[in-house]
């Protein structure tokens, strides 16, 4: 099984796709979440005093510091270790720029129409127009700042993602359905470049992973668990 990077703009339905994609494959699904939990076993200290005195962890990191470098290291070993594990989507902000040119690897960007996207995050969080154009346009700068950054890369060079996908356009269910045709077909024979299971990956980050994915499939077996449970009372 493969692996998929989603990179989304707020308001374009990334999230939603990526996670019915993973939910299709029945894979793995990660996103800045488990990147926390991953890096707290792996034992940087800070992890849990940051997650604890600052409302967003990720975005305390699009700012210059003392660890940057340091969190910019491990955000990349978490990303090569995940693609390494293979069978999982990725929503993250900048792991499409650690995965490049491997021939199991399908780099998303998700995108929309500016208005439209602010229309979306008005609905969903509840905001006046104005709040919603304050919030779309932070979150914009935050993202694109963090990816140039961290990786040297600006994500609005389409080049480096597979496909893109305009949720103004293609309905999102039907991304849904082009992402778990696409990915079935990966790798394609006779691809030269090598597969994500080649990467050489930190093994101690690379168990915390495993025991990361290995919590989440408990956690998806319980709920179903529970799920069945109740309809059968």
């Amino acid at each position: 099984m493969s692996v998929i990077t989603v990179y989304r703009q707020v308001g374009s339905r990334g999230r939603y796709i990526a996670e019915n994609v993973a939910r299709t494959l029945d894979c793995h699904f990660t996103d800045y979440q488990n990147v926390e939990r991953i890096l707290l076993q792996y034992g940087y200290s800070q992890v849990r005093e940051v997650y604890e005195t600052t409302p967003d962890f990720w975005d305390r990191f699009t700012k210059k510091g003392p660890e940057r470098d340091k969190i910019n290291a491990l955000l990349q070993s978490v990303s090569r270790a995940e693609a390494h594990h293979g069978n999982v989507v990725m929503l993250g902000r900048g792991c499409f720029a650690a995965l490049q040119e491997l021939s199991d690897v399908l780099n998303v960007r998700v995108t929309a129409p500016l208005g439209l996207r602010i229309e979306r995050v008005m609905q969903n969080r509840q905001m006046t127009k104005d709040q919603a154009v304050a919030f779309v346009a932070e979150k914009d700068k935050l993202v694109q700042e963090f990816v140039k950054s961290s990786y040297g890369v600006s994500p609005d060079d389409w080049g480096m993602f597979d496909l893109v996908i305009d949720t103004g356009k293609v309905d999102a269910d039907a991304a849904v359905r082009w992402l778990v045709e696409a990915v079935r077909g990966l790798p394609q024979s006779g691809d030269p470049r090598p597969p994500a299971d080649s990467l050489k990956v930190d093994s101690v980050i690379a168990s915390a992973v495993s025991r990361e994915f290995e919590r989440m499939v408990r956690l998806r077996t319980e709920r179903k668990a529970a799920r069945e449970e109740g309809r059968n009372e």
